[in-house]
Parts: C-alpha cells; structure tokens; sequence
C-alpha cells in the first residue's frame, strides 16, 4: 500500500530522480513538468501525470517543487496558490536566502504550509550514503514530510528562518568551488612541466587531507576574534608566502586571478598596521560595510 502521495513538479535531472526515488519507497507520485514529454518514463515506471500545476497540486499530500530558479517558482506557482493552500510545499529550487525568504512569505500569505530546502548532492546521489539535504521554514511542516524526505538522503532541518537551509548549501558550495579552484591553479602551474592532471589531483588530495583537520583548530579563534598576536601563521608570514606563490605562477606563465584577492586582503592588513594579528583576520574584512 502506498505511503502516501507526493506530487514533483520538475522533471529535470534531480527532479527526476527524486520522483523515482519516491516511486521506489512506496511513494505515490504525481508528476508534472513544463514539457509533457518528460513525464512519459515516470507514467511507464507508475506515476501519475498531469497536464497543469493545478491539477498536480490537488492530488498531492506534499508538493516538491524542483524548478529552474525562484522566477520559476512565482510564475509556475502564483497561478495555483489556491490549489496549494492548506498544503505544504516544500520548495527544492536552487536559490538564495533572501529569495527563499520572499517565497516564504508569499507562501503565508496564501495559507501555505511552507519549507524551503537545498540538496547538497548530484542527481546520481539522491537515496544513496552521502546524499544531504538541508530544510528550513515551518518545523511541523518538516516533522510531516520528514519520512517522506529521508528517502531522498540525510535531512537536516536548520531552523524557522527560510532561508537558513540555501544559506548553509551557498556557504558550503563557495568553500567546494574555491577548493576547487586551487586544484586547477596547481593543475594549472604543474602542467607546465609536463605533470599530468591525475598526478597532481592526487597530490592535492593527499596534501589537503593532512592539513583540513586544521580548520577545526581556526574555528575557535574566528569566533573569540583572537587574531593579534597571531596564535598561529601571522599576516607577515603569509603575505610574503602568497606572493611568492603568485610570483611563482606568473613564471610558468599562469595567472594568479585565484590568489590575488588573498594577496589584497593580506596587503590591506599590513598596511594598517596588523602585520603580526593571525591571516584568518582576514575573514573581518569579507563583511561588506
């Protein structure tokens, strides 16, 4: 028997495998997607499908909206907020804080039981070990659709703020895509040589797995604020080392545009006078004033 029904509106790649995902763990699935086609392999794997959001909404317990992007959301959604009130509609979209703030809002003001998540996975992941998916916004609308989105991966609720789960996934994703980007800087400078990508990711995943546990030992001294004296590499330090990697690359023929906002921000603290306070101090000067 069934579990329950839950309606996913977006067939994409993720959305797509959420609806199977769903299917899979005695969901009943209602799917609906802009272009019909891609409803056909759901409808043969036993959905049901519908031709408009209206529809979809009717005959859904939980509503999962995996769309484009937050204008998506309003111009798919704002038509059926009748259907949806009384609802919970959990929003998986891929937006900003203040924009799942705004649909929150819009939410309430309809009678919409709201929830606002971000899936901290690939579409490949979702119901497999390391799938995470962060929510935020009304907690009995979590505590409701929790069996439901444990399915999917790991659910970590974050709080009544709306937009505490995107601020998290953006806050995570910006630390990925910069760790990234000093693996293609080393790619980058190392191929110049002749060093094949492979070797030198490998390098770096050796290099970065013996020094990330020591984020954990910065993290105190960001909260207390407890730069100066510097408990570990000063400012005087490091602005030298920065520029010597930047130097470095520009030799090979490679450009620092990854390492130069460091090198500015480790510039402005030396020139003010802060050459012996810890270089994390540079987290202070992210905050735009």
């Amino acid at each position: 028997m069934p579990k329950g029904t839950v309606t996913i509106l977006g067939l994409g790649a993720m959305g797509s495998a959420i609806a199977a995902r769903l299917r899979e763990t005695g969901y009943a699935t209602t799917v609906w997607n802009r272009t019909a086609a891609k409803t056909e392999p759901h409808v043969q794997a036993g959905a049901t499908a519908v031709a408009t959001i209206a529809e979809a909404v009717q005959t859904g317990d939980i509503i999962l909206a995996v769309l484009l992007d937050h204008k998506s959301i309003h111009d798919n959604l704002e038509p059926a907020a009748a259907e949806l009130k009384g609802k919970i509609l959990v929003n998986i979209t891929t937006t900003t804080p203040n924009e799942a703030r705004a649909t929150a809002a819009w939410a309430a003001e309809h009678g919409i039981t709201y929830l606002d998540g971000a899936i901290m996975a690939v579409p490949e992941m979702i119901g497999r070990p390391g799938s995470r998916l962060l929510y935020s916004g009304d907690e009995n609308a979590f505590a409701i659709a929790k069996p439901a989105l444990e399915t999917l991966g790991t659910a970590e609720y974050q709080g009544t703020d709306a937009g505490l789960a995107s601020l998290k996934d953006m806050a995570l994703l910006s630390a990925m895509y910069q760790t990234f980007g000093g693996l293609l800087q080393a790619v980058a400078m190392m191929r110049t040589v002749g060093t094949p990508a492979a070797q030198t990711a490998e390098d770096v995943i050796n290099w970065l797995t013996a020094v990330l546990p020591v984020m954990e030992s910065l993290a105190p001294l960001i909260d207390e604020r407890n730069y100066d004296p510097a408990p570990g590499q000063d400012v005087a330090f490091t602005r030298p080392a920065v520029a010597s990697i930047i130097t470095a690359s520009r030799e090979q023929g490679v450009s620092a545009d990854f390492l130069e906002p460091l090198k500015k921000h480790l510039d402005e603290l030396a020139a003010t006078g802060r050459g012996t306070a810890d270089w994390i101090s540079v987290v202070e000067q992210l905050t735009i004033k």
